[in-house]
């Protein structure tokens, strides 16, 4: 799989025509761009919550239109016409509203950059990397999946959206919890959070490859920083899911290696 078929698997991104035109200098420029989005994307989150703690309607207007700017410039369509539409409907006497569609978008922005690096991350390294969806065979019944989050919320509204994914799922809520359950069970899919007491995610992963554990990783996080997302990579990530919880497309993610 080559970079172009790994970014056509990015849903946010709307590139079916766009890449089968592209030579190989443009999309040495598109992806460039791709890049600078990554880089640049924490802090103008960071400059956006920002503005948002200060109710300065003002200048959360003026970096959404530069944000904006730069989801068009990445054919990000969908993204950037709907913020296009808030833009011209914010009311200021409804910063409720405002808050919620921004939050919203820096989730699902979270979700884009950490995808992006992902397909960089799976281009620059051995395919043998990327843990293909399909491969266990297991019935629907015996499809363990094994989520471990100190959130008991987030255990809960990951539940309800798999309700109708064919699997069954256990939630515990420490890396000490997960080690007992893996000595009994041999789940088909990991979701772990990453930041937790005692033992964090990227330690458990480490744990669960000890105990040769080989199916796919899925981290749980809301940090898109290169680094962040680098050493995740590095400890085995095979996709990940980002805080708040979207339920559509932590279903999606999911399924996909089922």
């Amino acid at each position: 799989m080559n970079i172009r078929e790994r970014l056509l698997g990015i849903p946010d991104l709307i590139l079916a025509k766009r890449l089968q035109m592209m030579s190989s200098s443009q999309l040495n420029e598109y992806t460039a761009m791709l890049h600078s989005f990554v880089e640049k994307f924490p802090s103008d989150e960071a400059e956006i919550r920002s503005a948002m703690e200060e109710r300065d309607l003002k200048l959360i207007i003026k970096y959404l239109t530069g944000l904006r700017e730069t989801l068009v410039n990445i054919y990000a369509d969908d993204l950037a016409d709907e913020c296009w539409k808030r833009l011209n409907s914010f009311d200021i006497d409804r910063p409720d509203k405002i808050e919620a569609y921004i939050s919203f978008l820096l989730s699902t922005l979270t979700a884009l950059s950490i995808d992006i690096q992902v397909a960089f991350y799976f281009e620059e390294n051995e395919p043998s990397l990327v843990p293909a969806a399909g491969q266990v065979q297991e019935d629907a019944v015996n499809k363990i999946i094994l989520a471990v989050d100190d959130d008991t919320y987030f255990l809960d509204t990951f539940k309800a959206a798999l309700k109708d994914v064919p699997c069954r799922i256990i939630g515990v809520t420490s890396g000490l919890s997960a080690l007992g359950v893996l000595n009994k069970l041999k789940p088909v899919l990991f979701v772990l959070d990453i930041e937790m007491p005692g033992m964090d995610g990227i330690q458990l992963a480490a744990e669960i490859k000890a105990m040769e554990h080989n199916a796919p990783i899925i981290f749980i996080t809301g940090n898109s920083k290169i680094e962040y997302v680098q050493k995740c990579m590095e400890a085995g990530a095979s996709d990940f899911i980002v805080k708040p919880i979207n339920p559509s497309d932590a279903a999606h993610r999911i399924q996909k290696f089922l």
